[in-house]
């Protein structure tokens, strides 16, 4: 058999090309899913915060009882007033609880509760029965970049405002 004609097919040169854009595309894919991963992360954990601290300080009214959030490097847990002693709360809405290992929550404007841990505090909030909140704002941020971050705060008479800060906003969102 007689070949008439060149044949044509691609160079080893021209399928390794392909296959290391491929692996460029290919990973672009990946870091881009991640990082929205991790912010659906840091949009779920403030909400659950939002929420259990509303809980929280609608228990403490009706219970009649002395209520904190402790948040502690990558864990958080409720305790409640005992005999003078914080203690950690029973209550299955309020089971201590992880924080993602991506994410970093801080409270700000508050005092330590004292005597209550050896490790490393990242601040406290008092929930009263008397319907008061002490003062703060909490920080969920991703640890890899600055933006988008969120902006729990709580005043006095007991509301709460969830606010995500984007490189552009000016806390409004």
């Amino acid at each position: 058999m007689q070949l008439t004609g060149r044949q044509t097919a691609f160079t080893l040169i021209e399928l390794l090309v392909v296959i290391v854009l491929l692996g460029v595309i290919s990973s672009f894919v990946v870091l881009s899913i991640n990082s929205t991963s991790l912010e659906r992360k840091m949009e779920e954990t403030a909400k659950r915060f939002h929420a259990l601290i509303l809980l929280a300080h609608e228990e403490a009214i009706i219970q009649a009882r002395e209520m904190a959030l402790q948040i502690d490097k990558q864990e958080y847990q409720f305790l409640q007033q005992r005999k003078g002693k914080w203690v950690s709360l029973a209550d299955q809405a309020f089971k201590p609880g992880k924080i993602d290992p991506g994410l970093t929550v801080r409270i700000e404007s508050t005092q330590a509760i004292k005597n209550f841990s050896e490790k490393k505090n990242n601040g406290s909030i008092y929930i009263l029965s008397s319907g008061e909140l002490s003062p703060f704002a909490m920080i969920i941020k991703m640890k890899a970049k600055p933006y988008p971050y969120y902006r729990l705060s709580g005043q006095f008479n007991g509301t709460l405002k969830l606010e995500k800060i984007t490189r552009f906003s000016n806390g409004v969102s």
